[in-house]
């Protein structure tokens, strides 16, 4: 946050500043020497730095122990909504208050001298009344399945996407505005009534919707906010009882299986099993970490915020783990028998890789009339003399080389199309890769025959 003198941060007497209060009297109210009983004071002055909802409910908490947001509350929903809109749009009280006046709600109830909330009137001074508000949640192939049968979509996060629909009753003209507004940056408007039917418009920006501008950022941010709830529910394994994947990762197939434990929810504890490196670990963490191995560092920062999850125990294979458990230690047991279970699911998947049963990218699913697309996905192309082939009704990527010649520490690889096929199938990650391994190893495939697999 960079206060008004533009320096990094934000000073109390300027957060005073900003809610109106006495610099004294704040003072007071955040060192606990006068504490407030003002719930509204609290959590705007989280609002004010930035905090989102999860740490103003710490906040509330720790401060006079305050009742948390519940979404279950009409009036909290909305400010939950505020909060979560303040992190990347900053509102002014002004602007919180006009949000909350239009939605019928009390205005933020700040400093203790003030009159208690006035119920909100039938009238207020907005131009349009909100009728209704909906948050829709479309998931691709939420109910039956995933389309490309692959390991790499089971869990994608592109999967998600959430839109608002909001109905703003413009009474002196006698027309409903019908406003979507969703995670993709689009902005639509159908308007209906007295003097017109059905008029759409096309809105690029929020500047460009003009007086409907605020409301499209209203309806924007509660998909936004509904959005990070579901990446919240994918994020976590304790929602899937069980999950597990594959990719390749340096140069070795890399396997790897997570829970929770269930039996003994507060120990709070995930199981993590994998085949990494050509070795088996086992880790245990207080959080979940089958994300972290989904994605790499940078995209899960991107999708679910950078997060810093270290295991509070690893073992180096399942015997070290049976060495040091002994009749009287049942946790030790417990955990035992987890990642059992999770090595036993390991070695079904490698097998169902090896038998061309499960796939990370399934090749016939994701490119059924262009298998040479994978040229593209590997950006080789070019090597490939790659060409677009049109009949009737569409075009095709076709490859005019069935091999090519790359240069891996000074040897030369040569790389078939069917080398190409099986690489996209098992999840490699680059050609420099794919030539790697075929160097060390005589093919793609024996990646998934190398010692410490299974």
């Amino acid at each position: 946050m960079i206060s008004k003198k533009g320096k990094k941060g934000i000073t109390t007497r300027e957060l005073a500043d900003m809610i109106n209060i006495d610099y004294e009297q704040f003072r007071k109210i955040v060192n606990q020497n006068k504490p407030t009983k003002k719930r509204d004071c609290i959590i705007m002055i989280c609002i004010l730095l930035r905090l989102d909802s999860y740490e103003t409910n710490q906040a509330l908490h720790l401060y006079q122990y305050m009742p948390m947001l519940d979404q279950e509350n009409d009036r909290d929903d909305v400010l939950i909504d505020i909060i979560e809109e303040n992190t990347m749009h900053p509102l002014s009280l002004k602007e919180i208050n006009e949000r909350l006046e239009r939605n019928y709600l009390p205005e933020m109830d700040i400093i203790d001298h003030r009159p208690s909330q006035k119920i909100v009137q039938k009238k207020n001074k907005s131009k349009y009344k909100i009728l209704k508000k909906v948050v829709r949640t479309f998931a691709d192939d939420l109910f039956f399945g995933d389309q490309y049968d692959s390991l790499s979509t089971e869990y994608a996060a592109f999967r998600y996407r959430c839109v608002t629909d909001m109905w703003l009753d413009d009474e002196k003209n006698k027309c409903v505005y019908h406003l979507y507004a969703g995670t993709d940056g689009n902005y639509f408007m159908r308007i209906n009534g007295r003097n017109v039917h059905d008029e759409y418009k096309n809105f690029s920006s929020i500047e460009e919707a003009g007086e409907f501008g605020s409301y499209f950022l209203e309806a924007e941010n509660m998909a936004k906010h509904e959005l990070k709830r579901m990446l919240e529910v994918l994020d976590d394994t304790k929602n899937y009882q069980k999950r597990i994947s594959a990719d390749v990762y340096k140069d070795h197939y890399h396997i790897y299986a997570e829970t929770y434990n269930y039996y003994v929810p507060e120990l709070s504890e995930y199981y993590l099993f994998e085949y990494v490196e050509g070795h088996q670990r086992l880790s245990v963490y207080k959080q979940s970490e089958f994300m972290h191995k989904y994605y790499n560092d940078e995209t899960y920062g991107e999708i679910f915020g950078k997060k810093q999850n270290k295991p509070v125990k690893v073992y180096n294979s399942i015997e070290e783990l049976e060495s040091q458990v002994d009749q009287f230690d049942f946790h030790l047991a417990s955990q035992l028998r987890h990642f059992k279970r999770l090595k036993e699911d390991a070695d079904n998947l490698l097998s169902a890789i090896r038998e061309k049963k499960k796939y990370v990218y399934r090749l016939e699913y994701i490119h059924t009339e262009e298998p040479d697309r994978v040229c593209e996905a590997f950006d080789v192309t070019k090597e490939y003399g790659c060409y677009m082939e049109a009949n009737e009704y569409e075009s095709f990527m076709r490859a005019s080389k069935k091999s090519a010649i790359f240069k891996v520490n000074n040897e030369d690889i040569e790389i078939t199309l069917d080398d190409l096929y099986r690489a996209y199938e098992l999840g490699f990650n680059d050609i420099q890769e794919i030539c790697r391994v075929k160097s060390r190893l005589g093919s793609v495939e024996n990646i998934l025959f190398e010692e410490g697999l299974n």
